[in-house]
């Protein structure tokens, strides 16, 4: 048990160290709001896999983003526009992330509004 535990360290700090960051924490913060709407409309238990799925994946983004955001200061920590290429990326890939999150949340709230 107590190498299982050693193995997994390193990601539980990476998870400490990622709710510290305030773009992850704005992420966790909509995502609970994801979570009190799903509870006022009554999600059933696909849509509540659905949007789990998605909290996951635009949380994961984020986390991957900040990632990669501190790599690139820490290699080129001057302006240089292939840092700024490869960080540019990394946000788009949260932006897109977040807005298929934001487009099906949209829908499963429209739908529960027509009901």
């Amino acid at each position: 048990m107590q190498a299982f535990i050693k193995k997994f360290k390193p990601a539980f700090e990476g998870l400490i160290c990622a709710a510290q960051d305030r773009s992850i924490a704005l992420q966790l913060g909509l995502a609970v709001l994801a979570g009190l709407a799903g509870i006022v409309l009554g999600f059933v238990w696909w849509e509540w896999a659905l949007v789990i799925t998605l909290i996951g994946l635009v949380v994961t983004a984020e986390i991957l983003n900040t990632a990669i955001e501190k790599l690139c200061d820490f290699v080129q920590p001057n302006h240089d526009p292939r840092i700024k290429t490869i960080k540019d990326l990394a946000a788009a890939a949260v932006l897109f992330a977040s807005l298929t999150a934001l487009i099906v949340g949209l829908m499963l709230v429209v739908i529960h509004l027509i009901r």
